[in-house]
């Protein structure tokens, strides 16, 4: 009996000590509805068609990738949907994102973070509307898309504390590129007009 308890105390120390996982919950339903496109943190998602145009908070799924670390220098891959796998996106309504899936994700750097802990880590968000399967490829097809400029930094914390969202995210403004050619012909009318100018 005495070793069953001995042996009983020390394989709950040992689980005690055990390390957890830094997790966060990739989702921005939490922010205001009040944010604002240049918002820099609590941030929602937004989209201007026209170059110029009026900006709107998104309206329906849309596809997102999300990376993270704990160095903004080098930043990995958390998970990407598109498609099928964004679908219901959108459910806490327009210009939020929330996880499909409804899961957790372990941060990039926080695989043996202490149990009971928390803290900041960098993370950087790509988001697209259409059929592509990224965000370089929504780019290459001229549609409308947009990411953090910079990493932004936002909580982190591991079991049993509560899983943080993304509340530290900026406001992003997904727009469409113009293609090349529409800058070649812009670049050839400014070279006219310089031209124009000095023979005058």
């Amino acid at each position: 009996m005495k070793k069953l308890l001995i042996t009983a105390l020390l394989s709950g120390g040992i689980a005690a000590g055990a390390y957890a996982q830094g997790l966060v919950a990739l989702d921005n339903d939490g922010s205001l509805s009040t944010a604002t496109p240049t918002a820099t943190s609590g941030g929602l998602f937004f989209v201007q068609p026209v170059p110029g145009g009026p900006i709107n908070k998104i309206s329906g799924d849309f596809n997102a990738a999300f990376y993270g670390g704990t160095d903004s220098a080098n930043l990995s891959l958390i998970a990407s949907f598109s498609g099928v796998a964004a679908a219901g996106s959108a459910f806490f309504g327009d210009g939020t994102w929330t996880d499909p899936n409804g899961k957790t994700y372990t941060v990039p750097g926080l695989e043996n973070a202490a149990a009971n802990s928390s803290g900041t880590a960098f993370f950087k968000v790509e988001a697209w509307v259409g059929s592509a399967t990224s965000y370089a490829a929504a780019r290459l097809n001229n549609a409308l898309a947009g990411t953090t400029t910079v990493p932004f930094s936002s909580p982190w914390a591991s079991l049993p504390n509560l899983t943080p969202d993304l509340t530290g995210m900026p406001s992003i403004v997904l727009t469409a590129v113009p293609e090349p050619s529409t800058f070649a012909l812009a670049g050839l009318g400014a070279a006219a007009l310089l031209i124009f100018r000095r023979r005058k």
